[in-house]
């Protein structure tokens, strides 16, 4: 795969002296955060490969033999679990071109056609970042909805798993109680059943959450 590599000249170096990150407006650099999207940034150096959520690949800044890099295009962030460096699209590419904040801010603003000297955000730039605002918003929030699903189930079938061995090991145990017995099978049963029940509904498909998330209308776990 061919790298764009991100690269700060002896110019620009030399421009950034007196212009220090304080000296950049919160507006331009939520602007330039906003549209510069992370996975995007970090697929230039590594070969990326979707996981869940994630997109996955080696650390570009450490050698890695398996992939321990990881990217969150929800979160709009990076993280080796390797070197544990991690951050925001600024921090990769101080990372990638070993620079400073600033030096990252003109960088990604240069790609992102974005005139850092006497910015003024167009009426077009500021729609566009508010909307992508908007949907990382959004998709935090799903993210949120899934977590808390995924637990619900987790719980639920970690439950009804510690029930149905106890009620396993009673059976085996040759007990002869017909009332304990019959609760036992009872909860051998209730554990199949809703074994099988996230099997054919696909409650832990990420699909079938979005489906209920557009919707609205949340099946219990």
């Amino acid at each position: 795969m061919q790298h764009t590599a991100f690269h700060v000249s002896s110019t620009g170096r030399s421009r950034l002296t007196a212009r220090r990150a304080g000296s950049f407006s919160k507006e331009l650099i939520e602007s330039v955060r906003a549209v510069s999207r992370i996975e995007q940034a970090a697929g230039e150096h590594v070969q990326l490969r979707q996981s869940g959520s994630q997109l996955i690949g080696r650390c570009p800044f450490h050698s890695d033999r398996t992939p321990s890099f990881a990217v969150s295009p929800n979160k709009q962030v990076f993280r080796c679990h390797g070197c544990g460096v991690g951050g925001d699209v600024f921090t990769f590419v101080r990372e990638q071109a070993k620079c400073s904040f600033a030096d990252a801010v003109r960088l990604l603003s240069q790609r992102a056609g974005i005139a850092v000297e006497g910015f003024q955000p167009s009426a077009e730039l500021s729609a566009k970042v508010a909307a992508i605002k908007k949907e990382r918003d959004e998709e935090e929030r799903f993210e949120r909805f899934c977590n808390e699903r995924l637990d619900a189930i987790g719980r639920k079938y970690r439950s009804l798993g510690r029930a149905a061995t106890h009620a396993e090991n009673y059976l085996v145990s040759g007990g002869n109680d017909p009332h304990i017995e019959e609760r036992a099978w009872g909860a051998v049963k209730r554990y199949r059943d809703y074994e099988a029940r996230v099997e054919r509904e696909e409650l832990c498909d990420s699909n079938v959450l979005r489906e209920e998330w557009v919707r609205g209308s949340y099946v219990a776990a």
